[in-house]
């Protein structure tokens, strides 16, 4: 596993801090909490147990059509926009979800994966010198800084790092701001989660940056 063989390399990687499977059982069930239940109307989604506070989903389960301003069902976990907050779906609806969205004339679309590249690091595979610098010149055609990058990976990558490999899920093919938000939820408390939940949406919500 490429992830193991990282964790003996000499430099200093997140992972000093931090030993595997030191995690409690009570912060691994936290870490894989449910995305809720979805459920498609015929001119609504309803989504019970959503397990993000400080979103609009926490309090309202009902959005009917006028609501949603776009829809992307080709992402994982496929998601809909109200206004400036994602709301993350369960993935095994993916296909009535497109019918959905056709049905009720819903704008589409398919979404960058800043988060993606944001976390990479944490998947289990290599994470090579070419693979940063490609990652590091995608992200700054967002605006994000290569400072800025690894504040938030430093922030993020003690739990992402529990989230992956101490709950076995040993991802390597992609993780996106679900993932992080289940794993900055399980360490969070109310306030700060609330800050990085609207840090998590303004940074997937970026649009790529235009010559002028």
């Amino acid at each position: 596993m490429e992830f193991i063989k990282r964790l003996f390399k000499a430099n200093k990687k997140p992972s000093d801090s931090w030993t595997m499977f030191s995690t409690s059982k009570k912060e691994v069930s936290e870490l894989l909490v449910s995305m809720g239940q979805l459920t498609i109307g015929d001119d609504f989604l309803k989504i019970e147990n959503y397990p993000f506070e400080p979103s609009i989903a926490y309090g309202q389960t009902i959005f009917k059509t006028d609501q949603i301003d776009d829809i992307d069902f080709q992402s994982y976990p496929p998601t809909f926009r109200v206004g400036n907050e994602l709301i993350f779906l369960t993935s095994e609806k993916k296909v009535e979800l497109q019918e959905f969205a056709t049905k009720n004339n819903i704008k589409t679309i398919e979404r960058s994966w800043i988060w993606d590249w944001i976390l990479e690091p944490f998947l289990d595979t290599e994470f090579t010198t070419e693979t940063d610098q490609r990652l590091t010149k995608l992200l700054e055609s967002y605006g994000l800084t290569t400072d800025q990058v690894k504040s938030i990976r430093a922030e993020a990558g003690i739990q992402m790092l529990k989230y992956n490999f101490d709950t076995m899920l040993w991802e390597w093919g992609g993780f996106g701001a679900s993932d992080v938000l289940k794993a900055m939820r399980a360490k969070y408390k109310k306030d700060e989660f609330e800050d990085f939940y609207r840090r998590v949406m303004e940074i997937a919500l970026l649009t790529k940056k235009t010559d002028e």
